[in-house]
């Protein structure tokens, strides 16, 4: 490489040098600057012949270097670029509604009509030609006060100190709504944190057409009453790859992560080290223009009543059918759960939602850059407590005013039974708890959803 690059100096240099004299010194006789003339063609061509020489002899040296270790390097310049890729997302809801919970019609403004306000963090970077580490943090916000997170910590037992994690404190969960890690694998994606379960992902999706807000869904509102997972803390998520249409979604937990081998609390509400763990499991199937989806879910409650004869912790378990069809004119969504809460005396102590089954059918039709969605939504509580049963109503139209805004105005109303205290719920907003039992709540609210 020396030997070029010296090389192409002397052509650079020798021939400006050269040139001047050719072309601007009339002093010379012709035959002189023929001469020179001659000189530095012979000089240029001799200059290219040691350079074709020395290429050849680079292109010898390439081929006596093995296939194998060729191949090596050619796959190593073609490795994706390992920089890690991050991007920030998140949703901006806020709305406008009238309710009444009981309490008199009331005016608010709230955050996630629609869908719940969020602001997220996720990334991915390639460690390998098959491998990807990914992350995701999503914090729920509230638009209309600007705060943050919607839960709190849920601690342990162990001398009451959070045994679950590092924290000593009922902290504020800043990022409540999914925080997770994971690898991305030719077999599949495995993540670790607090994540959502696929039975939760398939209400809101294949199940219903309002999705997972607005007043009426059947979304957000038959997962609380079949006793649904929908996120869990301290699990283990794996999704396989997509394989001719079906996909699997399986959640493993640990649970609440209580630091105790024995029963603790009081006479009423005692828990073991047990509280919470199960799994959920959910399959997808998706051709052309049909959705379906089928799932299941069995975790340990995580208290019990010891005053009410219960002698430890109940399962909560159950199964969900939901699917959706699109006509071209309209596409239809409908769902079946079935929920349960059963075992060490639990359907004759607390006895709530201890037997409950709801269904569900809702469609869309588009209308100009707009769809009007409507739904029903029939609950049948077979506990042992009576008036129990509900049904849910909800209306709505969303206008696309551009790809990310869209404007929506939705009605909503819950026809509780003798005993029944549902209150409506939407995306993310508290509407109002429902104090009288038999009250039926109404709620009509605008608003406007913006993603970014």
């Amino acid at each position: 490489m020396q030997c070029v690059f010296l090389l192409r100096r002397v052509r650079r240099l020798l021939v400006p040098s050269i040139l001047p004299f050719l072309y601007l010194t009339p002093a010379f006789a012709e035959t002189e600057i023929e001469a020179l003339r001659r000189e530095v063609s012979e000089q240029r061509l001799l200059i290219e012949k040691m350079m074709s020489t020395l290429n050849v002899q680079k292109v010898q040296e390439t081929k006596s270097v093995p296939a194998p270790v060729r191949a090596e390097n050619s796959a190593k310049s073609s490795l994706p670029s390992v920089m890690p890729s991050v991007s920030l997302y998140g949703v901006a809801d806020v709305d406008v509604s009238y309710s009444d919970s009981g309490f008199g019609g009331k005016t608010n403004i709230g955050s996630g009509g629609m869908a719940a306000s969020r602001l997220g963090i996720k990334g991915e970077k390639q460690l390998s030609e098959s491998i990807k580490a990914v992350y995701l943090m999503e914090a729920g916000v509230a638009v209309n006060t600007g705060v943050v997170g919607t839960g709190t910590v849920t601690p342990g037992v162990n001398n009451n100190v959070a045994s679950s994690g590092g924290l000593t404190s009922g902290g504020t969960q800043f990022f409540s709504r999914q925080i997770y890690a994971g690898l991305k694998l030719p077999f599949g994606t495995i993540t670790a944190g607090r994540q959502y379960s696929g039975s939760y992902l398939a209400s809101v999706s294949e199940s219903t057409a309002l999705g997972a807000g607005l007043f009426g869904s059947s979304g957000t509102f038959l997962p609380v009453v079949a006793s649904m997972p929908t996120r869990l803390n301290n699990s283990v998520v794996y999704v396989s790859p997509n394989i001719s249409g079906f996909t699997t979604h399986l959640t493993l937990t640990t649970g609440v992560g209580n630091n105790s081998d024995n029963v603790v609390g009081t006479t009423s509400s005692s828990t073991t080290d047990r509280a919470g763990k199960g799994g959920d499991l959910a399959l997808f199937y998706a051709s052309g223009r049909l959705k379906t989806a089928v799932t299941f879910w069995k975790l340990k409650n995580t208290g019990f009543n010891p005053s009410l004869g219960e002698t430890g912790l109940a399962s909560r378990k159950g199964f969900q059918l939901g699917a959706n069809y699109d006509l071209g004119f309209a596409k239809i969504n409908a769902s079946y759960v079935l929920g349960r809460i059963a075992g060490e005396g639990y359907e004759n102590g607390t006895k709530s939602l201890s037997k409950v089954t709801g269904w569900s059918l809702s469609g869309g039709i588009p209308i100009a850059r707009g769809t009007l969605l409507a739904s029903f939504t029939r609950v049948d509580d077979k506990s042992f407590l009576i008036g129990k049963d509900t049904d849910l109503i909800g209306v709505a139209y969303t206008y696309k005013l551009f790809d990310a805004t869209t404007l929506y105005g939705n009605w909503g109303k819950i026809i509780n039974g003798s005993n029944a205290v549902y209150s409506l719920p939407n995306g993310g907003d508290l509407v109002g708890t429902v104090a009288t039992p038999g009250f039926n709540p109404t709620g009509l609210m605008i608003g406007l959803n913006q993603v970014f």
